[in-house]
């Protein structure tokens, strides 16, 4: 059973699909999605997506997927980015916004205040019911 919901950040949106056969943030998340999630946690000073693309296993998945996810995730607030100069011109540098722990922390309260804006009494009883 999957489900879409969106994260709304400032004025942004990143819509997601929730499949809830799957567990922790693969409910949310591709694997290789995941895989530049936790590179980016493990790395304090931030990473380009090409060595993303590398940490992951660059076999695994085209590189422009990365880029995308990358992209995407920074303009939904979800990672940060700076640009920097370099050969070549200018490139990307992600950094994790959230610590892995305060990442599934904004997950799960943009869940509930999506259920609570679209359902509002049926989510209340619900969460009363836990």
């Amino acid at each position: 059973m999957s489900a879409w919901i969106s994260l709304i950040k400032e004025e942004t949106t990143m819509s997601l699909k929730m499949d809830l056969s799957e567990k922790g943030l693969y409910m949310f998340f591709k694997p290789y999605q995941v895989d530049a999630l936790k590179a980016l946690w493990n790395n304090p000073t931030g990473m380009s997506s090409k060595q993303v693309w590398e940490a992951i296993g660059s076999n695994k998945i085209s590189r422009a997927s990365v880029i995308n996810f990358l992209q995407d995730a920074a303009e939904n607030g979800l990672l940060d980015k700076h640009e920097i100069t370099g050969k070549g011109g200018h490139r990307g540098i992600y950094h994790h916004k959230y610590t892995e722990s305060e990442f599934k922390q904004h997950l799960a309260t943009a869940i509930i205040d999506k259920l609570i804006t679209e359902y509002p009494e049926t989510t209340t009883q619900a969460t009363n019911n836990i």
